[in-house]
């Protein structure tokens, strides 16, 4: 077995990390495609010190909307009910929310290579429904989101608060089209 070389998504994923205008990033954003791979290797190195003289920093918050938080009451019928068809109101409201938990819930991640004495810096994030491959806001299918200092006066300070809020509220970028090789191959 051979080892793998840079892919050329990989080389534009650097690209990206690099491009000294907004125009030149996006060109490069419509016409890559990240796989997971590509963007595993560029967080790994990262994180691992490789992207020299940028630093890495992460970001992974879980959000559940307020109305989808257990009540006791809701936990206690749902335990009581045991195994078979739901006898009471509240345990019926448990699982409903348990469902519904799924479909409302945000799992966010955000990826920041940053270099420390400019004000350079790159961010990838996305949540879980950016990954789906059909239903997503974005018609491109699945994707990641990317942002640098070419797209924002905002101080990265300001920026990076938002990020790592309760709530995310990352700037608003870029679509990178996102493909889990795995995903794609028959069983």
């Amino acid at each position: 077995m051979t080892d793998k070389v840079a892919t050329p998504g990989f080389e534009g994923l650097l690209a990206l990390v690099n491009a000294d205008s907004k125009k030149a990033a996006e060109k490069l954003c419509k016409g890559l495609v990240v796989t997971k791979d590509d963007f595993f290797h560029l967080i790994l190195g990262a994180m691992a010190g490789g992207m020299s003289p940028y630093r890495y920093a992460n970001h992974f918050s879980k959000f559940v909307p307020e109305d989808l938080h257990h009540k006791p009451h809701e936990l206690r019928a749902l335990a009581e009910n045991g195994v078979g068809p739901l006898k009471d109101r509240a345990a019926i409201t448990a699982v409903n929310k348990i469902s519904e938990t799924f479909r409302s819930r945000r799992l966010f991640c955000a990826h920041l290579l940053y270099h420390p004495d400019t004000p350079y810096w790159a961010l990838f994030y996305f949540d879980q429904r950016d990954q789906d491959p059909s239903d997503n806001h974005w018609i491109g299918g699945a994707h990641i989101h990317f942002c640098s200092d070419v797209y924002t006066r905002e101080s990265l300070d300001s920026i990076w608060q938002k990020v790592c809020g309760e709530r995310p509220a990352p700037p608003k970028g870029s679509h990178l089209r996102y493909l889990d090789e795995r995903k794609q191959r028959s069983p």
